[in-house]
């Protein structure tokens, strides 16, 4: 049986097809097949979809995030209908996302449950590889809650478009670096540079969200100035959510996202790829 990989079409049909396989697997998106569509085309993210029998029966969604550690190619999701798994598309599908993201970044990464045998085994066999520590993900819901103020005397945060501002706490990385979709919230303690908490604005086809890439302090109560900050802002924003992932060492930062009310979705992993990805990019249409 022939089944064709090939970039989302930007049409209704394609977006149908695309949310039956999300309401067969995930079950979460918000989005009608008429929002989804122009999600596809005209906003940073790009789809691919398996298409099996004239329908599509799978699909990979990925975009880019720009951190200050450098560009990745993000695979967000990745799904096949229950009655087509079993036959190597999750594989195809990234390999042809992963294709895509080479006009784009140089590394490619994605977040995978860490009990997802099925996604752990096609990534692998894309030719990612999966980081040696586990993660807990932790997400917060903002859905009709209003923002909380802070008040610790000795700990002020400011957000900066100037990322100069952080340079004693970002060595070695690109401070200079223009970063779209980035915010910057540097903390001071009595005057002096405390830490700082990196937040990258997205929108999936799940969500619209901030995603705290890292989150560096000098001490607890800096920890938890950074963290209500970053959670008032995306409050204040009308966003759904706001999540990170922590490895499972940093127990702090873990105490410090429960305390403020982010609950845990388990444990998970980060995989990575040097982009291009090794062996023949295949005949699937990119």
């Amino acid at each position: 049986m022939s089944i064709t990989i090939r970039a989302f079409d930007g049409s209704l049909d394609d977006a149908e097809g695309l949310l039956a396989v999300e309401r067969a697997t995930f079950n979460e998106c918000p989005y009608r097949a008429d929002q989804v569509w122009p999600m596809l085309t005209d906003g940073p993210q790009r789809a691919w979809l398996a298409v099996g029998e004239g329908n599509v029966v799978g699909f990979a969604i990925a975009f880019a995030t720009n951190a200050l550690r450098g560009l990745s190619w993000e695979v967000d999701l990745l799904a096949v209908h229950p009655d087509w798994t079993g036959r190597g598309l999750a594989t195809r599908l990234i390999r042809a996302a992963a294709a895509y993201g080479t006009r784009v970044a140089l590394q490619a990464r994605a977040v995978v449950a860490a009990d997802n045998a099925a996604s752990t085994r096609a990534f692998a066999q894309a030719g990612f590889r999966s980081a040696p520590e586990l993660c807990k993900l932790l997400i917060y819901r903002l859905q009709g809650l209003a923002p909380r103020s802070w008040s610790a005397p000795s700990v002020t945060v400011r957000e900066t478009d100037n990322l100069a501002d952080a340079a004693d706490w970002l060595a070695g990385l690109s401070p200079t670096q223009d970063h779209p979709n980035l915010t910057l919230l540097l903390a001071e303690q009595e005057g002096r540079p405390a830490g700082y908490a990196e937040l990258i604005e997205v929108q999936t086809l799940l969500y619209r969200g901030v995603w705290i890439e890292s989150l560096v302090a000098s001490a607890w109560a800096v920890r938890e100035a950074l963290a209500q900050q970053a959670v008032s802002r995306a409050k204040t924003s009308g966003l759904d959510e706001i999540g990170a992932l922590v490895p499972q060492s940093n127990w702090p930062l873990q105490q410090t996202f429960l305390a403020e009310g982010f609950r845990s979705l388990g444990d998970f992993r980060w995989f990575t790829a040097e982009l291009p990805l090794p062996g023949p990019a295949g005949k699937d249409h990119v």
